[in-house]
């Protein structure tokens, strides 16, 4: 009797190891698909995962990723907000949903809400000030923007797409030598857009 419970407990141990490795696979191979650019394959993979290990964090995140790259962003927001739900201080999980309702959807409001989020938790984060400022100024909030992107700069003067942005709020202000400085900054800085902006407004 003593002998068929060892037995017993050999083949449970074995399941295991062998479902923990399955686990592992599946999460391993949905990051190589990600890489390799097969968002749908990397889905059904860390979907596989999550069936096992449905509050692996890192996973959902991921997953989340690949929805956002094929243009699935109410599926990728649903998996974000399950980050957050499981961690409240995920600043990854915050900065993507204010990314996706910006860039996405559109909806300022959010973002900001969102990017205020990260910040209660990173009061040091340049891409959560940058992106509020952004949303601000798509609101017409203006000097909420400024303020925004000042924020950014301020803690990472090499930051930029925080001289872009607040480069572009000047141009709109009609402040022009000011744009320019931040164009020529954000230039120095290597932004790829930089010097169209440079050639467009400081002639």
């Amino acid at each position: 009797m003593v002998l068929m419970k060892r037995i017993y407990l050999l083949v449970a141990l074995i399941g295991c190891l062998t479902l923990s490795s399955c686990k592992n696979e599946n999460s391993e191979l949905g990051d190589q698909h990600f890489k390799e650019g097969k968002y749908q394959e990397a889905i059904a993979a860390y979907t596989e995962y999550l069936r096992m290990q449905p509050r692996d964090i890192k996973t959902i995140y991921n997953r989340g990723r690949a929805y956002e790259e094929l243009g699935q962003y109410d599926k990728a927001l649903t998996d974000f907000r399950k980050v957050i739900k499981e961690d409240p201080l995920n600043i990854n999980g915050y900065l993507s949903i204010a990314n996706d309702y910006y860039h996405r959807l559109k909806d300022y409001e959010n973002t900001i809400f969102f990017s205020d989020k990260a910040l209660e938790f990173d009061a040091n984060n340049v891409l959560a000030y940058t992106l509020k400022g952004k949303a601000h100024q798509k609101l017409g909030q203006l000097d909420e923007a400024l303020t925004s992107y000042n924020a950014a700069i301020s803690i990472n003067k090499e930051f930029a797409d925080a001289y872009l942005s607040r480069g572009s709020l000047r141009v709109y202000k009609k402040q022009t030598s000011k744009a320019c400085a931040d164009f020529n900054l954000a230039k120095s800085l290597g932004a790829d857009q930089a010097d169209d902006l440079v050639k467009k407004y400081c002639r």
